[in-house]
């Protein structure tokens, strides 16, 4: 039995020491972020994760039934955390991908990562992507919302550019989260603020309508 750890369990008639199963939770998630970067997220597996962690791969079990838990609460919690910076006022033409970048690498940039670049192809993580597809759609929609007396044509239109606008939006964000676009951050977001402010402008004339002042909108 040599080189295997001793795991404590307290003197006999004491209870065990307690498991912080928060903390045990949040190192499963570290690991599986650490194990689906190396080794992708179609790829690496349950036991790549337990390996990650140096531990049983029954422990990780006991805390995520499935590979599709453990996607479920990775992704669900960066999609939440998505959804609540953009309950904040907008800040100008480029803050809201200034924010995104920033969230990200201050949360976890590797998970951010795993949502932008790979989670399209890896079927357990397909529906975690779309459901950040059309949040952004969404997010990006009231930038060009047509009147309300717009004709059916003025409303495709303007739904089409929120639609194509937004992958532009994820490639522009996954650059800036790893620094391989070759700017700054200040003017990172002055690019793409203008970029915004064209787009926005020309998709209002392709559908002959007058832009609106932009009110304060919880998007860029």
């Amino acid at each position: 039995m040599s080189g295997v750890a001793k795991v404590p369990r307290g003197r006999p008639g004491q209870p065990k020491p307690r498991v912080d199963k928060a903390a045990r939770g949040q190192a499963v998630l570290d690991a599986a972020v650490a194990a689906f970067t190396e080794k992708g997220l179609q790829v690496a597996t349950m036991q790549d994760v337990a390996d990650r962690m140096g531990v049983a791969k029954i422990l990780i079990y006991r805390l995520y039934p499935s590979r599709q838990s453990l996607i479920d609460a990775l992704f669900g919690d960066m999609l939440a955390t998505i959804e609540a910076d953009a309950e904040r006022p907008w800040g100008g033409y480029g803050s809201s991908l200034a924010r995104l970048v920033q969230m990200s690498r201050a949360a976890n940039p590797k998970l951010a990562l795993l949502l932008l670049r790979d989670a399209r192809g890896a079927p357990e993580a397909s529906a975690w992507r779309e459901a950040l597809e059309t949040l952004l759609t969404r997010l990006i929609e009231p930038f060009v919302a047509p009147p309300e007396n717009a004709s059916e044509a003025q409303h495709a239109t303007c739904q089409h550019a929120a639609r194509t606008f937004m992958p532009f939006v994820i490639e522009a964000w996954a650059a800036g989260v790893e620094e391989t676009d070759g700017m700054d951050d200040t003017t990172r977001t002055r690019w793409f603020g203008e970029i915004v402010r064209a787009w926005r402008e020309a998709t209002y004339t392709a559908a002959g309508l007058t832009p609106p002042a932009l009110p304060l909108l919880p998007a860029s």
